[in-house]
């Protein structure tokens, strides 16, 4: 791999990352936009069959996730008690601005009636997500304090349902945790632990470590076993895939409206007080955010089109030479 090419797969793994802490923001969607998706799912079905080449290519996005993914968690644990609808607006422009890139994919493809059925099963099922999350009101915060052996075999099963969403795009992993009530525990037990090592005090971080394996374990495994179902997918029913993928894409930027960490921050707004930034500060700050960021992703949708455009001309001047 190039140096440019491999900077370009680390920044893309940085995307990934940042989008994965993020309720209602799926690490998939941010790979489709990237176009990493497709490339990421060939190397993680293939990691067997052609190891070296797979591992040359996962390991810069790897790279990125872990780097991206520390500082996002310690950001959103800050968010949740104080910012979140303007964190939540700017990357609900992100996605917004990005659709348009998405549904390149199926440009020029009269849509069938499988097509459309996936299109809105997808939407509901995004958006149901975010409302289940709501009504189960489900808090594991208890569980981790001082967690039982059986805790950490129900972390396997929760990382392998949280990697569901890292694969396909437009679910959001961390909207999942949120359904399972762990999305909140797992993250302020981590930066509650990281602060108390660096205060000198390393009593749970044994805990904290196997809380952690056991959540990676899960994750490892669904992550492996759903690219190859997604890569099997995607090579026999492309298109009915892609719907379902905007489907899912649409359904999730309303579902970052509407899910249970966000809800509790409207439920504090509705009691006419507000956590750290005032109501009539923060919404035309959120405001701004999703213009701006709807602005600026389908600015990079457009200088991506051009490039392949470029690169298209190009190919048919050497073919036809």
């Amino acid at each position: 791999m190039k140096t440019k090419e491999w900077f370009k797969t680390l920044l893309a793994g940085m995307g990934i990352g940042i989008s994965s802490a993020i309720p209602g923001v799926s690490g998939g969607t941010i790979a489709v936009i990237l176009k990493v998706y497709e490339k990421l799912l060939w190397a993680i079905s293939n990691i067997f069959k052609e190891f070296k080449k797979a591992v040359i290519y996962l390991l810069p996005v790897l790279i990125g996730v872990v780097l991206a993914l520390i500082p996002t968690i310690y950001l959103m644990d800050k968010a949740l008690n104080g910012f979140l609808f303007g964190i939540v607006c700017l990357f609900a422009g992100f996605i917004i601005g990005s659709i348009p890139g998405i549904t390149d994919e199926v440009k020029g493809e009269k849509p069938q009636r499988n097509h459309l059925i996936a299109l809105i099963v997808s939407i509901l099922v995004a958006i149901g997500l975010g409302v289940a999350s709501v009504l189960a009101k489900v808090d594991a915060s208890a569980l981790l304090v001082t967690p039982k052996w059986w805790v950490y075999i129900i972390l396997i099963p929760v990382g392998f349902v949280a990697s569901i969403a890292l694969v396909v795009p437009g679910l959001s992993g961390s909207m999942l945790l949120l359904l399972l009530g762990f999305y909140k525990p797992l993250i302020s037990s981590t930066v509650d632990t990281v602060k108390e090592c660096l205060g000198g005090n390393w009593s749970n971080f044994g805990q904290q470590i196997g809380i952690l394996a056991c959540f990676a374990v899960g994750v490892i495994i669904g992550f492996y076993l759903i690219s190859k179902l997604m890569h099997f997918l995607l090579s026999k029913y492309r298109i009915t895939t892609f719907y379902s993928i905007i489907g899912f894409v649409i359904g999730s930027t309303v579902a970052l409206f509407f899910n249970f960490e966000i809800y509790e921050y409207y439920l504090v707004w509705a009691s006419g007080t507000y956590i750290k930034v005032p109501l009539y500060i923060e919404i035309p700050i959120a405001v701004v955010l999703l213009v701006g960021g709807t602005i600026a992703s389908y600015a990079l949708v457009k200088y991506k089109r051009k490039i392949d455009s470029e690169n298209q001309n190009k190919e048919i001047e050497n073919s036809s030479n």
